[in-house]
């Protein structure tokens, strides 16, 4: 059967006629405007989906009735057009539950997608709503209230697109978490965390890098789930680096103020003695209050000041005219000690000094840290921990 879609252009003509000829035959307008409604409503629950059969007879039992007015057939025209608008209220009634079906099915993933946008926490009133709408259609559906479930389900995918929309339109928020997070772990790395908490670090990372894929795919939801991980392992992170690194230098400070007690130019530096001793008591009472980066701060000075009594510079350089018997007690060490060769363990500000490196300066081979370490059983205990300052004996290696 051809099926008859264009239903507007067949009403103008039917009405139009209609009117031509309403003085001169009995044309039934109330029926056939029924039928018109009664596929116009089919139609917008998409009946002609769901019942196309139902919705084709519909039509071409309109047109039938615009054709038997034509032929001033009256009776049959009416009869044609109550048929029509029967067909169009069955095409509606089978129509309806199934769009309903259909409808809330599309409200459901629009929430999903909302929900993956993270609208819960960016859109919150529209996806409550969207919410709350999803739940009527369903309760609607249940009850068998099909066109009432179905207006809700409409509504719920309107909210929920609309919350998904306003989402993302702020998802530069995540952004500038990632960022935040970000500058977290360059902090904790400077303070050394990937010794002293590499586990939490390297979580951080990778909830970061989750993170910043979520991002660019728009699963803002995942990715701020991500980066609150993140934020929380780079925190930690950073506690942990900053805690040792305190102690670390407080410990080198108390060396090297250590050493500077035993150098016989450093007792004429009243001056500059008092004052590491005073940063140094400074950086203790920090540390015990938390105030760590304060700490590292005072600590450093305290050793940059027990350095300058010594007239040798942090590195272990000596200060032009300062003196620097440290380094004229090397030379002396070293007439003395022809199977060693010395070095003085040097201060850096973001990477340490350590036996490994120092075995890779004089051998080639970092490897061997345990030779200079063995060497040095009288200073070192842990063999990790070598303070700025220290001299140090590196056995020479055999032909």
């Amino acid at each position: 059967m051809r099926r008859v879609k264009n239903l507007s252009v067949i009403i103008v003509l039917v009405f139009s006629f209609a009117m031509v000829m309403a003085c001169k035959v009995s044309v039934p307008i109330r029926e056939m405007s029924t039928a018109k409604n009664a596929i116009s409503s089919a139609e917008k629950v998409n009946a002609d989906k769901y019942a196309p059969e139902d919705m084709d007879q519909a039509r071409t039992k309109l047109l039938e009735s615009h054709d038997q007015v034509m032929d001033k057939e009256a009776d049959k025209a009416r009869g044609s057009a109550e048929e029509a608008a029967s067909l169009a209220q069955q095409a509606y009634n089978r129509a309806l539950p199934l769009v309903a079906k259909d409808t809330i099915a599309v409200a459901e993933k629009s929430i999903e997608e909302a929900g993956e946008a993270y609208a819960e926490r960016l859109a919150a009133g529209e996806y409550r709503e969207a919410e709350e709408s999803l739940k009527r259609a369903n309760d609607l559906f249940q009850d068998k209230e099909y066109h009432e479930a179905y207006n809700a389900a409409v509504l719920a995918d309107e909210k929920a697109k609309s919350a998904r929309a306003a989402a993302l339109g702020k998802k530069e928020m995540l952004r500038d978490s990632i960022v935040e997070v970000k500058r977290t772990l360059e902090e904790a790395m400077h303070y050394g965390a990937e010794k002293y908490a590499p586990e939490k670090l390297n979580l951080a990372n990778e909830n970061v890098d989750i993170a910043e894929k979520a991002y660019d795919d728009l699963e803002l939801k995942k990715g701020f789930s991500a980066v609150e991980v993140a934020k929380l392992n780079a925190d930690e992170a950073l506690f942990a680096a900053l805690k040792n690194t305190a102690s670390d230098r407080l410990t080198a400070a108390q060396k090297a103020i250590t050493l500077a007690e035993k150098s016989k130019l450093a007792a004429g530096k009243k001056e500059e003695m008092n004052a590491a001793r005073e940063s140094l008591a400074e950086a203790k009472s920090l540390l015990a209050d938390g105030k760590y980066r304060e700490s590292i701060a005072a600590s450093d000075e305290a050793i940059r000041l027990a350095y300058l009594a010594m007239g040798l510079r942090p590195d272990g350089s000596v200060i032009a005219g300062g003196g620097g018997e440290v380094a004229q007690d090397q030379e002396k060490v070293e007439e003395q000690e022809k199977d060693y060769l010395l070095y003085t363990v040097q201060y850096r500000e973001r990477y340490k000094d350590c036996l490994w490196y120092i075995a890779k300066k004089f051998y080639g081979n970092g490897m061997l840290w345990k030779k200079i370490y063995n060497a040095n059983l009288d200073q070192i205990g842990d063999p990790d921990l070598i303070m700025p300052g220290w001299v140090l004996k590196v056995p020479k290696l055999k032909k």
